[in-house]
């Protein structure tokens, strides 16, 4: 019999992982906030105070997890830089469950990989930035509870894909106030310092200008688009917007958050060019910007990639835990 192919074994690179599912990191009065974190290592929990009796079958397969070499054993003491990731939804709430298969490629190339889950605008009447806030108090709990999932908290960085590769951005770039709405009553919190790289994912990121991109990549409008008025107003701010929409557009938009002499990180834009939703236009001038303010940017296109569909390859997962890697 012939060999029909060869593999070879990873075992240098890969880490065993652990998931713990549901980690509340916020309240509010709509419900709790919850993440899912996937770490090269066992969280340092405290135990519980009635521990289940574990069954023989359980018994040997944690002491063969525990004394096995065939993957890297992590460090109890080792602390991995941090992926928090933003699931995109349109702004209407999303839970972090739908990242985890991406959650644990990272976590297996030595980061402690998180998804939040956050408020939805009509799901829970509430308008951008509501996701903004979320994803920061996020990052503020896990950097408050850094021991407990061996964080590196000077090792941070933030990703997202569609609106929650917008709110990722806006997390990473925005002040306490959002651009152009200084005197909003919504306040987003402290802009962190800490974030060493970032991954947007087709994200819009310049809403100002989003349906003359669709226009000019001869894209299909969405329902009750025009020029300077994207389907996406209303999903960010309800009826809000109609105050003053240039201004609520650009508050919205991570472009107008990039200044030159303001500090920031680097930046992974990835981008399938099958995209019928967000235009290539959003992701390249957003590059270009952040190179014309001193700053480090990479677009990535994944041939034949849709909106969602068709991007979260292995390839693409490789190159954006090289990203991280190569900045964390």
């Amino acid at each position: 019999m012939n060999i029909s192919r060869t593999l070879y074994s990873c075992e240098h690179t890969e880490y065993a992982v652990s998931y713990t599912p549901d980690v509340v990191y916020a309240h509010r009065e709509t419900g709790d906030l919850k993440l899912q974190i996937v770490m090269p290592a066992e969280p340092i929990l405290p135990p519980p105070a009635n521990p289940p009796e574990l069954t023989p079958v359980q018994k040997k397969y944690i002491g063969w997890k525990g004394g096995g070499t065939w993957k890297k054993a992590p460090d109890p003491d080792e602390r991995y830089p941090l992926i928090l990731a933003c699931p995109g939804s349109g702004w209407a709430g999303a839970e972090g469950y739908r990242y985890l298969p991406h959650l644990v490629e990272l976590a297996r190339h030595g980061f402690v990989a998180a998804a939040i889950g956050y408020r939805g605008v009509y799901k829970d009447n509430v308008v951008y930035p509501a996701t903004v806030q979320d994803m920061r108090d996020a990052l503020r709990f896990l950097c408050d509870t850094a021991v407990q999932w061996h964080i590196d908290t000077a090792r941070i960085g933030l990703m997202g894909d569609s609106s929650g590769g917008n709110t990722a951005a806006m997390a990473a770039l925005a002040g306490e106030s959002l651009p152009g709405l200084p005197d909003h009553p919504t306040r987003i919190g402290e802009q962190p310092e800490n974030v060493k790289a970032l991954c947007l994912i087709y994200a819009p990121v310049d809403a100002v200008n989003l349906a003359q991109d669709r226009i000019a990549e001869g894209l299909t409008l969405r329902p009750g688009e025009e020029p300077g008025r994207p389907f996406e107003c209303m999903e960010l701010w309800q009826e809000e917007y109609l105050k003053d929409p240039d201004t609520y557009l650009k508050a919205a938009s991570p472009l107008y958050c990039l200044e030159e002499g303001k500090p920031i990180p680097p930046v992974l834009f990835v981008q399938g060019d099958a995209d019928l939703i967000i235009p290539q236009a959003q992701g390249l001038r957003f590059c270009d910007r952040v190179r014309a303010c001193g700053g480090r940017a990479e677009y990535v296109k994944v041939c034949g990639g849709g909106h969602g569909t068709g991007v979260w390859g292995k390839e693409m997962l490789e190159t954006v835990a090289q990203f991280f890697g190569a900045y964390l």
